[in-house]
């Protein structure tokens, strides 16, 4: 796991474009006590299985470079929350979620399982169907 920080704005957002970071500052505008610390850029996954035999730093900088990255894993206590930060969600943004529920769940059983939480700057008639049927919550800043 990765070193929970504390929940304010920074001056920078580890693997967080421009936009993302925008965004993401205004939901820390918006929603000052939405957590108590959060996770950036938090690795999920094996990683490329490496083919080759290679030297230790580098096998595990290919594993790094390879895993699926959450944007936040927002923390409430021990109450983990994935969160997708986009400028506009698409239905492929629900299948990122997904895919880090799944396998944040594998790597941490010890854990609560996380909530979802989609922040975006917009978001379109038809994703917000699939979000509510899916019962996916999602913010609009």
């Amino acid at each position: 796991m990765s070193g929970r920080l504390p929940y304010v704005k920074r001056r920078k957002y580890p693997h967080m474009i421009a936009e993302e970071a925008e965004v993401w500052e205004r939901f820390v505008e918006k929603f000052p006590d939405r957590f108590d610390s959060v996770d950036y850029d938090f690795r999920v996954g094996e990683g490329q299985k490496i083919q080759y035999e290679y030297p230790a730093k580098y096998e595990r900088m290919i594993k790094m470079l390879s895993q699926h990255r959450i944007d936040v894993v927002g923390w409430n206590k021990e109450k983990p929350t994935i969160v997708e930060v986009k400028d506009r969600a698409i239905l492929s943004t629900i299948g990122q979620l997904m895919g880090y529920h799944t396998l944040f769940v594998i790597e941490f059983s010890n854990l609560e399982k996380p909530d979802f939480l989609c922040i975006c700057n917009s978001i379109s008639g038809d994703v917000i169907i699939v979000f509510k049927e899916m019962k996916i919550p999602w913010v609009v800043v």
